[in-house]
Formats: C-alpha cells, sequence, structure tokens
C-alpha cells in the first residue's frame, strides 16, 4: 500500500502536464474536486436518491473519448441542482476546463490511486494538496501553512460546544484543525455524540472558487453531518448570520495582495473585518488573527482600528511571522492573540511580543515552515489559551519582549514592533542559507515566466 506521500504526488502529477496546456493548478484542483466526490460519492453520501444509478463515476470511467468528457459535463451540471446543500454547492456553476477527452482521462487515471488508501485518510491528503497550490506560480489561495494554523489552534485551546467563528474561512484550515483539536481533547463518548456542526460554528468565504474547496474540505474531515454547507458562501460584512451569535472563539487569516506601502482607507476589507471580529466575541471570548505589517503601523483609520481593539479587548500576544509564508507574495504578517474584555475598566496593559522574523531564513517554494522553527514561541507562549501563563522577558537582543500600553500608545499604537537588528556581515564569496533560498526561488519564478512567455 502507497503512503500518504506517494498518492499525493499521484494525485498531483496530472497538474504539471496540464499547466503545460494553460489550466492553472487551481484549477486543477477545482477539477479534481468534482471528479473526487463522484467517485466517493456512495461512501461520504450513503443512500442518496439525488443521483440515479446512471449518473456515476462506474458509468464515466466506462465512457471513451469524446463522448466521457461530454457525459462529465452534463453530469457536474446536473448535480448543482441536487437538494443536498454540500453536494449543490460543490458544483455550483459547474463547467469544465477541459478542453480534449485526454486530461479528463489522466485525472481519472490518478484517481484510482485512492483506492490504495482509507477514507480516513482523504482530508489529509486534500489539505497537502490545497497547501501545495500555495506554492504554485500564480498561487491562488494563499493558505497558511498548516503547521502555524496547527499552533495557533493549539495554543487558543477551543472546546467542545463552543461556537467557533471564522468571517473569512478560505479553504476552511481554521475549521479543520479546531476540530481535529476538539476530537483529540475531548472524551470519545462526548464528541461522537456532539461533533462540530453547524450550530458550533459560523464559517463563511466570499470566494466561491475557495468556498467549493472549504465545502470539500470539511466532507472529506466529515465535519458537518447536517444538511447545511459547512462554509457558507457570503461577505461577513454584508450578511446578518452572525448577528445575536457572540462567538467564543474567532480564527481567521486577514492578509491581501496589495502594495505594503497602500494606506488603508476606512473601508479596507481588513481593517472592516478586524473589527467585526472583536465586536462578535462574547466577553471572555478569544481570537487568534493573521494580518499583514501595514494594518499594524499604518495610521489614520488603522490606528483608529487598533486604538479600539487595544481599549476594548485584552491584546496579550503578537507573533512576529517570518518571511516568506504567503509564498509566492511578499507580504509580512503576524498573529494577534486577543479575549474581549469584560468591562470598560478591563483593557490592554501589556503586550508580549516574539520575533519570528529577524535572523530567521525567507521561506517559500523549497523552504517549508515546520513546527519546529516555531517551538520556543510556543514554549514561551505557555498552557494558559488567555496568555496568563508566567513569562518572563528575555531583555534586549532576546526575541521574547514585553511592553506596556503606555509605551505602545507613544508609537501611535503600532503593532508591527520590532527591537532586533538584522545581522549584517560581509559575504564576500560565502551566501547565507537565507539568500540560497531567496535566490532559488526567484530563479523559478523566472524560469516560469519565461516558460510562460514561450507557450504565448
Amino acid at each position: 500500500m502507497n503512503t500518504i506521500a506517494e498518492i499525493v504526488q499521484k494525485l498531483g502529477s496530472p497538474a504539471k502536464r496540464l499547466y503545460q496546456e494553460g489550466i492553472s493548478y487551481h484549477a486543477y484542483l477545482t477539477e479534481l474536486t468534482w471528479l473526487w466526490l463522484l467517485k466517493i460519492m456512495p461512501t461520504v453520501k450513503p443512500g442518496n436518491t439525488f443521483s440515479p444509478a446512471h449518473r456515476s463515476w462506474e458509468t464515466l470511467t466506462q465512457k471513451q473519448g469524446w463522448q466521457q468528457l461530454e457525459y462529465y459535463q452534463e453530469i457536474i451540471s446536473q448535480l448543482r441542482q441536487v437538494n443536498d446543500p454540500q453536494i449543490a454547492g460543490i458544483y455550483a456553476h459547474a463547467r469544465t476546463v477541459f478542453k480534449h477527452p485526454e486530461q479528463l482521462r489522466g485525472v481519472i487515471s490518478a484517481l484510482t490511486s485512492l483506492d490504495e488508501v482509507m477514507p480516513e485518510d482523504w482530508g489529509e491528503i486534500y489539505e497537502i494538496l490545497l497547501e501545495e497550490e500555495s506554492h504554485q506560480q500564480g498561487g491562488y489561495l494563499q493558505i497558511v501553512p498548516r503547521c502555524l494554523i496547527d499552533l495557533i489552534v493549539i495554543l487558543t485551546q477551543p472546546q467542545l460546544g463552543e461556537l467557533i467563528q471564522d468571517p473569512l474561512a478560505g479553504t476552511a484550515s481554521f475549521i479543520v484543525a479546531a476540530d481535529q483539536y476538539i476530537q483529540v481533547t475531548s472524551e470519545i463518548e462526548d464528541y461522537e455524540g456532539n461533533p462540530l456542526k453547524t450550530s458550533d460554528f459560523i464559517a463563511l468565504e466570499p470566494d466561491l472558487i475557495r468556498q467549493r474547496l472549504a465545502v470539500m474540505n470539511c466532507l472529506l474531515h466529515q465535519i458537518n453531518s447536517s444538511s447545511a454547507v459547512s462554509v457558507q458562501w457570503g461577505d461577513s460584512l454584508l450578511s446578518n448570520q452572525a448577528v445575536g451569535c457572540l462567538a467564543d472563539v474567532i480564527f481567521s487569516v486577514l492578509v491581501f495582495t496589495r502594495d505594503p506601502n497602500q494606506e488603508l482607507g476606512k473601508q479596507d476589507t481588513a481593517l472592516a473585518l478586524l473589527q467585526h471580529i472583536y465586536q462578535s466575541l462574547k466577553p471572555g471570548g478569544r481570537a487568534a488573527v493573521i494580518l499583514s505589517d501595514n494594518v499594524l503601523r499604518a495610521a489614520g483609520p488603522a490606528q483608529q482600528v487598533r486604538t479600539t481593539l487595544l481599549n476594548t479587548c485584552v491584546l496579550h500576544t503578537v507573533l512576529r511571522l517570518p518571511h516568506g509564508i504567503f509564498y509566492p507574495y511578499k507580504i509580512p504578517a503576524q498573529v494577534l492573540f486577543f479575549r474581549r474584555s469584560h468591562s470598560s475598566q478591563e483593557q490592554t496593559e501589556q503586550v508580549w511580543f516574539y520575533d519570528a522574523r529577524t535572523g530567521f531564513p525567507t521561506f517559500g517554494q523549497y523552504l517549508r515552515l515546520n513546527r519546529e522553527h516555531l517551538r520556543p514561541f510556543e514554549i514561551a507562549y505557555g498552557d494558559d489559551p488567555l496568555g496568563q501563563s508566567a513569562r518572563y522577558d528575555e531583555g534586549e537582543g532576546k526575541r521574547w519582549r514585553c511592553f506596556s500600553r503606555d509605551a505602545i500608545a507613544k508609537q501611535g499604537d503600532r503593532l508591527d514592533l520590532c527591537w532586533l537588528l538584522e545581522e549584517k556581515s560581509s559575504l564576500g564569496n560565502k551566501v547565507s542559507s537565507q539568500t540560497i533560498w531567496e535566490v532559488l526561488d526567484e530563479t523559478v519564478e523566472e524560469l516560469e515566466f519565461l516558460t510562460t512567455l514561450l507557450r504565448s
């Protein structure tokens, strides 16, 4: 039996050939998702009545050539109209990008490798494929490394029965990680009697491509056995779904591709969502949010939002992330950990900062972030999800520092504090490991760009 890594390689191999034919990796992921679900429909939706026997994976695989491609388009068009909201959501507006039968046949052949693993492994395989997309040329998903998602969830400690929200769910990485954490930390009979359902989390994603991938991700992880869609297609800033439903825990990634020096206006999406998050927390509720540096340092409306956050919540920890997390976009980002105040008298008094950027390598397509890189921060954070574990300021020249509210106010409530100086040394004929990875990534990007030009 093949390992999960080998299955991932088999499922990812058609993407390389299709990319040479003008089909992007995220378009391939969409096609893979539609075919994958069709193949496993009897397992994930046993006893369903919305897919006639002649509209099945078996029938598809028995057809050949153009007849097979036409049948495929016909069946995905019909599945978007079924009554099951999960199935209909995944196949919403489904239209294949395959131009000839050989493209379809290659993906069907790759999917036979799923027969070599247990259904319990499907979710992990799918998540690896999603994360791999973020490292492709022109990556569309901007997925945070799973090791960082896992760490944030572990430190925040969501509990069984708590209402969890993600106003910008992406491909549901936080929802999946939270469910897995709850499953591991709960009694088996308690979890199986009340698995994470729609009533226990609210997740929205405004982008249809990401939303359908999110629903598939939840489905493969056996999240949400009810009749509702696990991740809704919608805008949290416009939706009334969360009105009156204050959350115990909120996770989100509010990082967008833009000019890092761009001024942030009142209508900036990241600022609006950050406000939405701390206003949607119940008193004592906790949140962990990934934000780009410019949100944490910009003046004007951004400063006003940060000041309100510091005055209405207890911001206890900020993690300065290494460069390259959002490859191929050079977006520096940080994680804010905070809890909603119980009263107007409870405000931020001090904030602990951990610098995991200065002196760290630049991560990217070839050098990947892993849990060990963040282990020192995990230890420094402590076991208390509210940031109240015993902590010790390591002093100047070290990564773990504490700054008072007054000191932060004197900096215009900036939260991108940096006290460590980058090491400067004459490289001579030597090249640092950081430079090696940067040069390698840049070289690959240039080669891929030239390849695209030659094909056009």
